[in-house]
């Protein structure tokens, strides 16, 4: 039996053609999952709050066990959500995958390493991640209240520090595209 997965993905209303494929991609994962949460950030809250609000109703409305993140410009391989379920059952709290980069000369892929965590941010937001440990962490902060604005590695050392177990699976599942509208790039109100 596999562990009951919602996928959420937080949005930016410029961004629909992405959004779109991202909806495709979900809708062909080899494991479904119990739903997939789309919000759309029209009043520039930030992908920090639409994400929190959208894992607190995978949790509550779902039952979702785990959220998978996926933003609205990255796309999943049909095997993705399969492929992180599989460490998932057996107990890991956080599990990632290797990407393809388009648009950019960077690779993030690299196995975990938990000190080198709390020094460089080289886990990407697309993971899967046990929704009571999201709960115990109180979700996401904002990312104008953490170093860099990247509030995914504040999250991933938040998570060290509570014991959580992080599993990598060293195969390409989905696949990161960087454009001149990227929050990495840009930054949260500079996004587009």
């Amino acid at each position: 039996m596999s562990v009951r997965i919602a996928v959420i993905t937080p949005a930016l209303p410029t961004r629909g053609a992405m959004l779109a494929e991202c909806i495709a991609a979900v809708s062909a994962q080899t494991l479904q999952p119990v739903a997939h949460l789309i919000g759309i950030d029209h009043a520039r809250a930030g992908t920090s709050a639409i994400r929190n609000i959208l894992s607190i109703s995978a949790s509550r409305a779902y039952f979702a066990e785990y959220v998978a993140l996926v933003d609205d410009d990255d796309l999943i391989h049909p095997n993705h959500l399969a492929t992180l379920a599989a460490p998932a059952e057996h107990g890991a709290d956080i599990v990632y995958s290797y990407c393809d980069v388009h648009g950019r000369d960077w690779n993030p892929n690299a196995p975990f390493d938990a000190e080198r965590l709390r020094h460089e941010n080289y886990i990407p937001t697309t993971v899967l991640i046990r929704g009571s440990l999201l709960e115990r962490l109180s979700g996401w902060m904002s990312s104008a209240a953490v170093p860099h604005g990247w509030e995914d590695w504040d999250l991933w050392k938040r998570a060290l520090d509570l014991g959580a177990t992080f599993a990598c699976v060293p195969e390409v599942t989905w696949t990161y595209r960087f454009h001149l509208g990227n929050k990495t790039i840009r930054g949260e109100q500079g996004a587009l």
